[in-house]
């Protein structure tokens, strides 16, 4: 017991004698000081230079963050911001419900988030040369590019397999252990031939080479791009449609939105493409740099919006929320149907799938009629509805008759409270001032000084009392 408290004290007194100024700060979040250039080091050799923490450290902070995001986020930010979000999101869940719901609502919203994490490295995919062209997504470039050549170099590698990560690469694998070792490869197709008789060898021979050079090669490639392409619709097949049951609604909504969201973006992408060769290929060579400026302003914005809107679905997702957007978040309730309201598990609120605010944002603003045509009121009419509160709450007007009434019942009753806590509290501030008085009264009368009106045995309680008879409401 005595060596375990000498050696905490021993820990405590060392860690406050270590010296805390601007360069220990600046090395522990791995910032580049004023002092830290190569320049400065060729001056003074390998002696320390130690600066007292002040406003400066802080602006060298500031900057340093500054100088990092604002070239966006890159794929480490997001996965750092996600794993924030979510523990976050436990902690408050585990305390809302219990440690065992929380869990399983904060999966719900990691694989939901995980889906729109692995679209937003698909894309990456597809513009990764127009990444480079936008400030905002410059740290996505830099990690997308990282990872990518890592994977070539591991693809390039003697004897990796481009089918090693799917779900029979591993029977293909086994078939190739089980039929060669160190030093040989065993063809059972050729052990098989080796049974024919020898007066049709000038045939089998021909069609032997075709079957192992040309027509099983080829088909096993062509079977596997296209089961690699229709991976992703087997996989929302068998999870969404056939086990439905068993996968949350929150995942369904996603997913489904995701796949509408490829669909569309495909022309964009077609688009890019086009683009960058017109940009390199005729504007640059014959020396158009002005409409080679608008076309790249064309492709920093298309990767602008695409990258923010693909950021907020994930965010939203992580959260367990829901979002509009006109035609896609129809066309996948179509799909999946509404969301459960009676379950915790199935997320945030759609209150566009109300049908009372789904008619409202068909009609926008009836009232907008009284305007002539052709002005801007009358053109927002015809607009579909965006906004429908926040987080997806709706407001007055997308309620029904009977959750007007709910809304009606719980503001009457919130307003009670609030009177009934100002008349308690007033009431409490009255009989605090009268208990002081009489108190102060009391501490005269012991130095000498009487004031008339004043009763030895009252304690100062009979307002008090009062109050404890008077109503909560």
């Amino acid at each position: 017991m005595f060596i375990n408290n000498v050696q905490f004290w021993l820990t405590s007194v060392l860690s406050l004698l270590i010296s805390i100024d601007q360069e220990t700060i600046l090395d522990f979040l791995n910032i580049d000081g004023p002092f830290n250039s190569e320049d400065y080091s060729y001056l003074v050799g390998t002696s320390t230079t130690t600066t007292p923490v002040s406003f400066e450290t802080f602006k060298l902070i500031l900057q340093a963050i500054w100088g990092h995001y604002q070239h966006g986020l890159g794929f480490v930010d997001l996965e750092n911001i996600a794993l924030f979000i979510l523990v976050i999101r436990f902690l408050f869940l585990s305390k809302k419900y219990n440690i065992k719901t929380g869990f399983f609502i904060t999966c719900i919203g990691l694989g939901a988030g995980y889906l729109w994490y692995m679209h937003l490295r698909d894309l990456a995919y597809f513009y990764m040369r127009t990444l480079w062209m936008c400030p905002l997504t410059h740290n996505l470039a830099s990690d997308f590019s990282e990872i990518y050549y890592q994977q070539m170099s591991e693809f390039s590698k003697a004897g990796a397999r481009f089918d090693s990560r799917t779900f029979y690469g591993p029977i293909v694998r086994a078939f190739t252990d089980i039929t060669s070792n160190d030093n040989y490869r065993y063809d059972p197709i050729s052990m098989v031939w080796s049974y024919l008789p020898s007066d049709v060898k000038f045939l089998s021979d021909k069609l032997y080479y075709f079957l192992t050079l040309k027509a099983i090669p080829q088909t096993y490639r062509f079977v596997d791009t296209q089961i690699t392409n229709l991976s992703g619709m087997l996989w929302y097949t068998f999870i969404v449609r056939i086990n439905k049951r068993y996968c949350p609604y929150l995942l369904r909504w996603h997913w489904t939105f995701l796949l509408g969201l490829d669909f569309l973006e495909r022309p964009f992408i077609y688009v890019q493409y086009r683009l960058i060769y017109y940009l390199n290929e005729i504007l640059i060579p014959n020396n158009y740099f002005r409409e080679a400026e608008l076309v790249t302003n064309l492709l920093i914005t298309l990767v602008a919006a695409q990258y923010i809107f693909i950021t907020l679905g994930m965010l939203h997702a992580l959260c367990g929320q829901y979002f509009y957007f006109p035609f896609l978040t129809e066309n996948t309730e179509l799909h999946i149907g509404l969301r459960p309201k009676d379950s915790i598990y199935s997320g945030g609120h759609t209150i566009w799938q109300n049908k009372r605010s789904y008619m409202i944002s068909q009609q926008a603003s009836s009232k907008l009629k009284k305007y002539r045509f052709g002005t801007i009121r009358s053109a927002y009419s015809k607009l579909p509805r965006f906004w429908y509160g926040w987080l997806g709450r709706g407001n007055l007007d997308d309620l029904t008759n009977n959750e007007y009434e709910e809304y009606l019942k719980n503001k009457d009753k919130k307003k009670s409270n609030q009177k009934a806590r100002r008349r308690n509290s007033r009431i409490r501030w009255e009989y605090r001032q009268e208990r002081l008085k009489k108190r102060f009264i009391q501490l005269l009368a012991k130095f000498g000084i009487k004031i008339s009106d004043i009763d030895k045995n009252d304690r100062g309680d009979d307002l008090y009392d009062e109050f404890k008879k008077f109503s909560k409401k």
